[in-house]
């Protein structure tokens, strides 16, 4: 996965990786109040003109990251997933992208500095050819996206990082099913990992999620009630999971390509 994951993760099937997500194409940022979250996707495209806007918007620390990179792949979609977060933030707290500063907690997880807005929370992930980025208003949000791919050794890695009731959940599954389920369990345990901000210091075995075909995402064990789960298909070939607190919520799921091309 990436985004410091625990392992660098090409592409099956779009069946059954949870509910599957209505996108609206929106041109400026809509009203976020408490109750609301929203879920941004950006396509990645071969748009030099893009690219270059977005690279713009970076810090200079990032810009430099990002030449660090060896491989071209890799550095665009550091420079997109980034760059869309400058860009989307930035109109929520009424701020130029590039003005933004942002503090990194001991894992890496952003916050705004200097900002009116400092309730405001955020998360992206990105994988293949999406950037999700989920943004909430006095609540802790986590969001998570993977690529499906069927060249890894699911169970090794299972065995390594989920509990022993999801090694067996897997396990139990068909064998042209355990990708997909490998898939699902992970963004879910990745999501709240993430939502926390404590990184590697949360062992992926010490809660547990749903996995198996057709169960809605929830947590099973390990977790405070205050935690919701949404599971949910970014696109075919993407299963994704959204982790939040703070009760019930209202989520919209927001295409940001017309956004960005303002």
């Amino acid at each position: 996965m990436r985004d410091g994951g625990r392992f660098a993760a090409p592409q099956l099937a779009c069946n059954d990786m949870g509910q599957s997500a209505e996108w609206s194409a929106v041109q400026s940022v809509p009203a976020l109040d408490s109750t609301d979250i929203h879920l941004w996707r950006w396509r990645l495209a071969d748009d030099a003109v893009a690219y270059a806007v977005l690279q713009q918007h970076l810090s200079e620390d990032e810009r430099d990251h990002a030449a660090r990179f060896r491989f071209e792949p890799d550095r665009r979609r550091y420079i997109a997933a980034h760059g869309m977060l400058r860009c989307i933030v930035a109109c929520y707290v009424a701020e130029r992208p590039d003005q933004l500063r942002f503090r990194y907690q001991k894992y890496g997880r952003p916050a705004l500095v200097g900002q009116r807005d400092r309730c405001l929370d955020f998360n992206v992930s990105h994988s293949g050819k999406l950037v999700l980025l989920a943004v909430a208003r006095a609540r802790n949000v986590g969001v998570d996206v993977e690529q499906i791919r069927a060249d890894i050794d699911a169970d090794k890695i299972a065995e390594r990082f989920f509990s022993p009731d999801e090694v067996r959940m897997l396990r139990s599954l068909p064998g042209d099913e355990r990708p997909q389920a490998f898939f699902r369990c992970w963004t879910r345990k990745e999501a709240y990992v993430k939502a926390c901000g404590e990184g590697l210091a949360i062992a992926l075995d010490s809660f547990g999620v749903t996995l198996a075909p057709g169960d809605p995402a929830r947590f099973i064990r390990g977790v405070d009630p205050s935690w919701q789960l949404l599971g949910f298909a970014a696109a075919c070939g993407y299963p994704a999971a959204l982790a939040y607190n703070g009760g019930p919520a209202h989520v919209r799921f927001l295409a940001a390509n017309l956004l960005l091309a303002r």
